[in-house]
């Protein structure tokens, strides 16, 4: 009987009146299709990067919005199938349990893990080239006001390590900040004096203000786990390698007190693309994740957060685990 049963319930599954399609993985297919206004909003992004293991909490958020979705096409198969059992042998509602047991061996119901995956958030990848281990009071150079006409830039400042990364030396940036303000700045020099000078807190975190997929962002997150793969190190540049990110030279960066909710004028302009240290990272999360949200303090929209990340490089033994 049990053989009967089986390829009574393969038939209805198979025939024309079930939508269900059989994949190579063996299983009959249904997918749960998620209306395109189902979105996930900050703070529940927030609450699952917050949790041990973010991934698993994300599935565990789909189960929570979508399981009555899965019971109701269970139960809409369990009658179809039951249909064409019922023809084809008598009693079949003593069979019930089988046939249900046989229905969770051959088919599967995806949930929209994809649509959610691909949403994008704006999120704020803050920089620690070291000056973290200073709260970062070492951005704060002459002409900020907490500065000193004539001290040394610390080689420990993100901004000395971006104008690095933009081809210039320290001795460059140094004469361009004495200069002082200036109102229409011109390249990347300039515009590092408007936004020291511009920027009213005594802590400067380096921030670059980008637009991720859920995707992207778990992809990153796992990796700034790496940092403390061999201890944890306050001093950023005692950290391993962990691979790095490539920013568009077009984002929106500057100057941030995410402690304070206040900072500069966020317009520093980028001659070339970044290759940002995933070891240099302090935190990349949703805005208002990590401290004051900049669209709160500024009174923007999401227009400023820009699609700019080109590629995220894991380490080769990253690889090699996966």
């Amino acid at each position: 009987m049990k053989e009967v049963i089986k390829q009574l319930v393969r038939e209805a599954i198979d025939s024309k009146m079930c939508h269900w399609k059989k994949k190579s993985d063996g299983y009959y297919h249904e997918e749960i299709y998620a209306d395109y206004r189902d979105e996930m909003d900050d703070k529940t992004l927030q609450e699952i990067m917050e949790a041990p293991d973010p991934e698993q909490r994300f599935y565990d958020k789909m189960f929570e919005w979508y399981q009555d979705a899965e019971w109701q096409i269970e139960h809409d198969l369990f009658k179809h199938v039951m249909a064409t059992v019922e023809m084809g042998i008598q009693d079949a509602e003593c069979y019930e349990d089988e046939v249900k047991d046989y229905i969770r061996e051959l088919v599967s119901i995806d949930y929209p893990y994809e649509h959610f995956l691909k949403q994008e958030f704006c999120v704020n990848i803050f920089v620690d080239t070291g000056d973290g281990n200073y709260d970062y009071v070492l951005n704060c150079v002459y002409p900020h006001y907490n500065g000193r006409c004539g001290e040394t830039i610390d080689d420990k400042a993100s901004i000395l390590w971006l104008t690095r990364q933009q081809g210039y030396t320290k001795t460059d940036l140094n004469k361009a900040l004495r200069k002082g303000d200036i109102k229409d700045p011109h390249g990347f020099l300039e515009s590092m004096r408007q936004e020291v000078i511009n920027h009213g807190s005594h802590m400067a975190i380096l921030t670059f203000l980008v637009r991720m997929t859920l995707e992207e962002i778990f992809e990153l997150n796992e990796l700034l786990k790496l940092q403390d793969r061999n201890g944890h190190f306050y001093d950023a540049e005692k950290r391993p390698y962990c691979g790095y990110v490539l920013i568009d030279k077009k984002v929106e960066c500057g100057l941030y007190d995410l402690w304070g909710g206040g900072g500069s004028i966020l317009e520093l302009q980028l001659e070339k693309d970044v290759r940002l240290p995933i070891r240099f990272i302090r935190s990349a999360t949703v805005d208002g994740g990590d401290g004051y949200s900049i669209r709160n303090v500024y009174g923007t929209d999401s227009s400023i957060y820009r699609d700019v990340i080109k590629k995220i490089h894991a380490p080769k033994e990253k690889k090699g685990a996966e």
